[in-house]
Formats: structure tokens, sequence, C-alpha cells
């Protein structure tokens, strides 16, 4: 007998769960954020997994009510995926590929289903990842499916529910015991805490009996406007609003006239506003009536469309007769000089506060309509991204995992155009296996990593990505990482100056250092990048 695909999941169901889940990250996920280990801006673990649960709503919004269980299933999937960003929205979304396995079969919306799709959520996403981490988002998916397993099949839904979260929750709470670098800096893990609440925000806005709060945001009117066509306004306008007996739908009714795609949501004390319109000074008049303003943001999204098209397609160095081309994540205008000047054709923005997702990744490479093409993610948190990018693309993409720009750098050396893929990647990944990185920030918080503490506000120095100093005295953490990168008898150092106020000091330090190292090759650019004042690479 054939299935039928009326079966399963609908739309109507989707749309539910998944926006009360997004509603719910989104307005904890500065909380999710501040739970980074290391005391320094990094790729923001809350607004990584939003932006990836935001590509599924995206997704929803545009799909047609009558759509079979099968097709939306590959959706939501799809786009979870070409949405996903740095490492939790990657590992994020092979959890929504595999939970929708036994939807996508048609299988009706039982415990038992759940309990199935739980399995096949934490199997598929730890085959993910090549070495598996405990105490990540990965223990705490499965320890809850594990609860889930265990449970009685005849308990009620709601009795079912709360076990499973109880479950992830006290998985969370447990992560520090499994990572040490937890422990030190006193908090649990970023990606399994912003799993629970957006697992917590689906199934309690999805459910049968959820939470008053939760329910409320699962009945919000802005969620019967759906986005069915390009904005025909030009500003994209979004913004925090905070006051006392806020009504959102009061405020939504005031802003209908003014444009389209607009949502307003979150509590009684804060909402959440995000509308396309042509009068973003009137919008905000209106919101200011009503309460303090917070986050404002306002694109011109024709400009910002273009430009974004143009970056991708535009080739930054012509490549004449080249068998192989290279796309690299840079941030800074020094450095996108020097990658430029070493042959990469493609430049994607990206760095420590900005993971580009797999779809753009993947455009980048498309745009260099070459057969063959190196891809330099130049982060670790964007390696898993941009491995994901290379497995869509038609052309033989390699990854080489370069975990920093400075040894992205040290990769590029190795470069040969006219090689192809293969030879190419071998060559500058033993390139990268050579090189000793450091790095030089100010630490955003106090924490205890890698046995140093830590103090708010103090110049911070790691190498290879190990915390070995912090001090109030630039030159002396500059001295201080400089003597650890050079203890294997490298001759040669790069030394990349970041934008910034401590530009002159990280600068006058590192000249500092050719009277202690004499012999020492020593090369000075200026990168210009964010954050970190000094990033350094040793050979």
């Amino acid at each position: 007998m054939a299935r039928d695909d009326r079966a399963g999941l609908s739309v109507d169901q989707a749309r539910s769960v998944v926006l009360a889940g997004f509603y719910a990250l989104e307005g904890r996920k500065q909380e999710v954020n501040d739970l980074n280990v290391y005391p320094v801006p990094d790729g923001d673990t809350g607004t990584n997994l939003c932006l990836t649960v935001r590509s599924v709503v995206d997704e929803l919004r545009a799909a047609p009510d009558d759509l079979g269980s099968a097709r939306l299933c590959e959706l939501i999937s799809n786009g979870a995926l070409m949405g996903a960003r740095g490492n939790s929205g990657v590992i994020l979304s092979q959890m929504v590929r595999g939970a929708l396995e036994p939807f996508a079969a048609g299988e009706p919306s039982t415990t038992e289903t759940v309990v199935s799709a739980l399995r096949r959520a934490t199997d598929t996403a730890y085959r993910a990842v090549r070495k598996p981490v405990e105490g990540t988002m990965l223990t705490v998916i499965r320890e809850a499916t594990e609860a889930a397993e265990s449970v009685e099949m005849g308990m009620a839904p709601r009795e079912f529910i709360d076990a499973v979260l109880e479950a992830g929750w006290n998985s969370v709470r447990r992560t520090p015991t499994l990572l040490k670098v937890l422990a030190d800096a006193g908090v649990v893990d970023a990606g399994g805490y912003g799993l629970m609440v957006l697992l917590e925000g689906m199934a309690r806005g999805g459910g049968s009996a959820p939470r008053e709060e939760a329910a409320e945001l699962a009945r919000q009117p802005a969620m019967a406007v759906l986005e069915e066509s390009e904005s025909a306004y030009a500003y994209c306008t979004s913004f925090l609003v905070e006051g006392h007996a806020l009504d959102a739908a009061t405020f939504e009714q005031a802003l209908v006239p003014l444009g389209d795609s607009l949502l307003v949501v979150g509590t009684d004390s804060r909402l959440k506003v995000h509308i396309h319109t042509d009068e973003p000074g009137t919008v905000l008049s209106l919101a200011t009536m009503r309460g303090v303003l917070r986050e404002v943001e306002i694109d011109n999204m024709r400009d910002q469309t273009a430009a974004r098209e143009a970056r991708l397609r535009e080739r930054e160095t012509p490549s004449p007769a080249g068998r192989t081309q290279v796309v690299a994540v840079v941030v800074g205008e020094g450095m996108k000089r020097l990658f430029r000047s070493m042959g990469a054709a493609y430049l994607v923005d990206g760095g420590q506060s900005m993971n580009p997702s797999a779809e753009e990744l993947l455009r980048a490479v498309e745009a260099t309509d070459c057969a063959e093409v190196l891809l330099l993610p130049n982060n670790k948190n964007i390696i898993m991204a941009a491995e994901q990018a290379a497995k869509l693309s038609t052309a033989r993409v390699m990854v080489v995992p370069a975990r920093s720009m400075q040894a992205g750098l040290s990769a590029m050396v190795a470069y040969d155009p006219d090689a192809g893929v293969e030879q190419n990647g071998d060559d500058m990944t033993v390139a990268l296996e050579s090189v000793v990185t450091g790095e030089v920030t100010r630490a955003v918080r106090d924490s205890r990593v890698d046995e140093v503490q830590i103090k708010e506000g103090e110049f911070m120095g790691l190498v290879d990505d190990r915390v070995v100093v912090s001090d109030d005295d630039l030159t002396l953490v500059v001295a201080t990482v400089a003597l650890h990168m050079l203890d294997g008898g490298q001759e040669l150092m790069t030394v990349l100056v970041g934008g910034g106020a401590d530009a002159p000091s990280a600068a006058e330090a590192v000249e500092r250092l050719r009277g202690l190292y004499p012999d020492l090759e020593l090369e000075v650019h200026q990168g210009g990048q964010p954050l970190y004042p000094l990033l350094l690479s040793a050979e």
C-alpha cells in the first residue's frame, strides 16, 4: 500500500513549533552568548543558533500550506543546513536532519515518533563530528534522548515532555564536570544551554499544554504575516523596546500601515520588533512613545543586497590560467590586501564575531566558476560550515583547515594556482602543521583558563589557542607570547597589527622584540583586524 504523504508533519505544525522555539532562543540569545568559555569576543553561540533557526523560519514562511510531509522535511532540513553558522549551527542542522527522518517517512506525531526522532538526531549529530567532545551540546541531546527512551510509553504527553526537558537541563548543569575549561571559567556549555532553550520553546509552545508565556508567543498575530515575495520597502528596521505593560497587539496594529514583514514579539516589559518600511523614523518615534529603545538596526535592503551580490561575484585578483582558485574567509582591510597579494581570488567577510553560513561559503565557491577550489575558513568556528559547503558544491572543493588568519597566510605560501586541488590541499595542510600561531587580545571578563588567572580588561596572550599569559602590561604579554612561540627554534615571525586604540602600543611592543631576538627575521604588516591588537605566526 502506498504511504499517505498527508501523514507525518504538517506545515501548520512545523510553523507553530519552530516559531515558538525561535522566539524562545531569540529572547535569551544574549544569555547564551555570555556563556562563551573563553573571555574573548568569539563566534557567539546564541547568535549562531538564532541565525540557523531563523533560516528555517524563513523557509516555512514561504512554504505552501498543503506541502506534503516528505517535501516539508526536506525544506526544513535544507533551510537549517544552508543557514548554519559556526560549529553550533552546523551541529544543530545535523540534529534537525536526523530528527526529521521519521516524519519524512510519514510516521504519525506520537510519543514513539518523538523518541525515534531524538535518537536519530543524536546519532546524526555524533556522526557529523569527527572527534565528539562530551560536555557539549552533543552530550545534552544524547542524555535527553536516553531519558526519552527510558520512560514508560504509556506516560501522558505532558509528563513525557517534562521528563525529557528535565533530563536535558540536568545534562546542561553537569557539563562543567565533563569539561575542565567550563569548570575553570565557571560556566555551563553555551551550545547545550542554547539547545535546551530552543527545545523547551518548541516543546512548550507546540505541545498540548504549553506554558502560558510560550503559548502567548505562539499566538502572536504576527505569525500569520508570512513573506510571500520580496518586500517593496527599502529599510529593514529592528529594535528592542523596553517598558511597562507593553501591548504587542496594539503596537503591531499601529505599525501595520508603515510596512510589511512585521514581527512584534516578546513580553509586557520587552518587545522585539522587525519591519520592512520606508519610514524608519516614524517607526522609532512610535516605539519611543512606549518605552526605551535598545539594539536599533536600520539597513538599506536594496544597497545591502546589491553590495553582497557584487562582493560574492567580484574577482578580487585575476587568475590568468589558474587551474585552482582560493576562497578565503578574511576580516580587516590590511588582511584582505595580504590574501589578495598571495593569490586568493575570492574573499568572504567573516571572523571571530561574524561567522559566514554554509550558504554564503557555497555561493562564493560557485562564484569562482572554477572546477577546483580551495576553501580557507581561517577560523576554528567556521571549519564545519566550510566542510558542509564543500559537500554541497558541484566543484571539487578541498577545505584547508586553517584555524586562524595568520595560519591561513602561512598556508597561502604553499599555494600554486597551476597545481590541482588535491596537491594544493596537501601542500597547504602540511604548511599549517609547521606553523605556530599567537594572538593578543583584551579579556572581556574575569576568568581562569588554562591555569592562567585572567582579569577583565587585561591583555591576554594565546599560543595555538592556549592561554599562556594575562597582564596589564602589553609589552610583557607580547614578550611572553613570543617566548612560547619561538621555543622550537623558529627563524621567521610574521606579525599582523590590528586596528583600534591599542594598535600604536602593539606595534611598539613588537619592535622591542627585535632587541630580544636579533637573529629573528621579523615581518610586520598592518592587518587591520578588529578585536585582536596582534596576530602572530612563527615558522
